[in-house]
Formats: structure tokens, C-alpha cells, sequence
């Protein structure tokens, strides 16, 4: 009888280890296709073209992931998450010579929270998120996402502005009730000076009711020196605050960012602000309008505009798939240029000087799929 208790005894402590160590990895990803049509496209260095394109990851950027979770037990977790941007057009890497652009992380979880290490979506990005309208679909025209404070995925920092990842990031998140908060600490991994190429940022969120609201604070000290110049870091501080209410069958936000560069020989400044609201007529059919402004205004430089309105509408085929259209105005003015979010609207990247107003309509319709 004691012989069976015992050999009970290791078979459950045995089982028990097993269940422990129970560990999952899931492939997913998103494919997205379709249709553009710009009445205001590039043709050479002039505008005025009408531009018919294809429309990769327009409704919801292309990936492919892996994702991972081992049980360690005692509520704790290991966790990894791979996930590589493509385009739908030729199938190519969103970014050249890069497997996993988009994240590259690995860190454990508990009851307190989780410690992330790699390349990861910013705090800033994932605060801006719960308070976008569209809730970052349609990323290659809508500012948000990429407005969002991080730095380059190759870690040369190009430009001052936005970014939405951080490289070598130690990134702190918690949930405690209604209250979410993050902190994190990008390594800028330059000998001599520790806060070269570094950032440090804070967010809080609260939820509750409907009712969501958040903030994020991120400074950064980006390397603005020419190319073949000694390294001169300067400080970058951006903010963001929004709120969002949702109550079936509808959603509103509203939200802002300022971000302010200092400059060798000057500073910049860019600002977002935006507001919208989504309808779900059915559980297949939902509507989602807003208005984006940005004003950009360059060290020394007059300041520059750009508005944007969008519309756009999804019907759901089943829970992956869904056919989508968009309908987006864009009025430009000054010398305002796309390209610092590191994401260009095709035909978009232009500049009218002297001030003078240019505007572009365009529309979208393609089918994305969930897997």
C-alpha cells in the first residue's frame, strides 16, 4: 500500500512538472490587397496625374508571425513573438536584408506584469492605439501609428519623427485592475556616451465602463550630425494624450501628439491631433470616419499643414476575412512632407512651395484575410 501511495506521489509531482512546462508557439499574420486610385498622383517631380496602383497592406499592414508561450508555472510564463513585414505586391521583405522588421522579442510574464527585451512596438504606439479611430488600419495613410514615437528598425536613426518601434528595448508593462502602465529603456549601444542613440519612456492607461483613456511621455536622443560628421545627439521629447468611448454599436476618439526636436541649428516641431468615430450597422457591416491635421513646422521653416479626411467601410465575409473601401481627401499646405513618418502614401510625397494649397482624393477598395 505504501509502495502504491508513493509511486502515486512521483506520478503526480511528474505530471505536475509536465503541466508546467506546457509550451504553445502560433503561426499568424495578415494579407492585404487591393485597388488604388489617386487623382493627384507624381508624374516625374509634377503632380496632376491620375495614379491607378496596387494596394499592399492599405486596410492592415502585411505580417507573418510567430508567437510563443511556455508555462513555467506558479503564474509565471516564457513568452517570444518573430514577426516580419511583406508586401503583397511582389512578395518581397517591407524592409530589405531584414527577416523580423516588425518584432524581435523575448521576456517572461507573471501576476506583475511582463519584461520584454528586443525590437518591440513602442509604449507610445501602443497607447496612441486605443485612442486612434481607426485603431491603425489604413497605417500607409493615416498618421497615427507611425507618428508614434521609436526609432528606425536598423537603428540609424533618419529622422527625428515618429517611428512606432524601439530597438534594444527593455520594456516594462503592467495590469493592475482598470489601471495599465509601461515603462521602458532602449539601449542606444553607442561606446562613451550612454544616452547617445537611447530612449526612456513612461505611459498609464485606465479603462473602464467604455470609457478608455491614456498618456505617454518618450525622450530620445537621436544622432542629427551629417553623414561622415562626428556623432551630435539631441534631445527628442514627445507626448501623447487621447480618450476613446465605445457602447454598441458605436466608438468615438479623440487624441493628440506633440513632438518637439532640438536641432543643430535649430528645432523642430510636429503635431498631430484627431478625431472620428466608428458605426457597426451589422455584425458583418461598420463604418469609420475622421479628420487627421498635422502641422509640421522645420527648424527656420514656415509651417506647414495636412489635412485628412477618410471614410472607410468593411463588410465581414467571416471572422478572417473581410472586403474593404476607403474614400480619403487630403488638402497640403507649405512645404509639408510625408515622408518623415517613414511611411509614403503612393503619389503622396510631394511639395508645393511658397505656400501654395494642393489637395488629392483617392479611394481604395481589396480584401484582407486574418490567419
Amino acid at each position: 500500500m505504501k509502495k502504491s501511495l508513493l509511486a502515486l506521489a512521483v506520478l503526480g509531482a511528474i505530471a505536475g512538472v509536465a503541466q508546467a512546462q506546457q509550451s504553445n508557439v502560433t503561426i499568424y499574420g495578415s494579407i492585404d490587397a487591393g485597388v488604388r486610385h489617386n487623382n493627384n498622383g507624381l508624374n516625374g517631380t509634377s503632380a496632376g496625374s491620375n495614379l491607378w496602383s496596387m494596394a499592399s497592406g492599405t486596410s492592415n499592414s502585411n505580417r507573418l508571425g510567430f508567437r510563443g508561450t511556455e508555462d513555467l508555472g506558479g503564474g509565471m510564463n516564457a513568452h517570444f513573438n518573430l514577426e516580419s513585414g511583406f508586401s503583397s505586391k511582389a512578395g518581397t521583405l517591407a524592409l530589405a536584408n531584414t527577416l523580423f522588421d516588425r518584432t524581435a522579442s523575448v521576456g517572461l510574464g507573471g501576476p506583475w506584469g511582463s519584461l520584454d527585451l528586443g525590437l518591440q512596438y513602442s509604449l507610445a504606439f501602443w497607447t496612441i492605439f486605443n485612442y486612434d479611430p481607426f485603431s491603425f488600419r489604413y497605417p500607409t495613410i493615416i498618421p497615427t501609428a507611425t507618428a508614434a514615437a521609436g526609432t528606425q528598425v536598423n537603428a540609424a536613426v533618419t529622422s527625428p519623427f515618429g517611428g512606432s518601434r524601439m530597438v534594444n528595448d527593455v520594456q516594462y508593462t503592467g495590469q493592475f485592475g482598470p489601471v495599465k502602465v509601461g515603462a521602458e529603456y532602449a539601449l542606444g549601444e553607442v561606446a562613451g556616451n550612454t544616452r547617445g542613440n537611447s530612449a526612456q519612456a513612461v505611459s498609464a492607461s485606465w479603462s473602464s465602463a467604455g470609457f478608455t483613456v491614456g498618456s505617454a511621455y518618450t525622450r530620445r536622443n537621436p544622432n542629427l550630425a551629417a553623414a561622415g560628421a562626428a556623432a551630435n545627439f539631441q534631445n527628442n521629447r514627445q507626448w501623447t494624450i487621447g480618450a476613446a468611448y465605445a457602447a454598441a454599436p458605436f466608438r468615438v476618439a479623440v487624441g493628440y501628439i506633440d513632438e518637439r526636436q532640438d536641432g543643430i541649428t535649430g528645432d523642430s516641431r510636429v503635431r498631430n491631433a484627431w478625431v472620428g468615430g466608428s458605426y457597426n450597422f451589422t455584425p458583418a457591416l461598420s463604418l469609420t470616419a475622421a479628420y487627421y491635421e498635422t502641422k509640421l513646422t522645420p527648424s527656420a521653416t514656415a509651417e506647414s499643414k495636412r489635412r485628412l479626411f477618410i471614410v472607410g467601410g468593411a463588410y465581414s465575409l467571416s471572422k478572417r476575412t473581410n472586403l474593404y473601401a476607403d474614400i480619403d481627401y487630403t488638402r497640403f499646405n507649405g512645404t509639408f512632407r510625408d515622408s518623415i513618418y517613414g511611411a509614403t502614401p503612393t503619389g503622396v510625397a510631394f511639395s508645393q512651395p511658397g505656400g501654395v494649397t494642393s489637395s488629392q482624393t483617392a479611394f481604395t477598395v481589396g480584401v484582407n484575410h486574418l490567419f
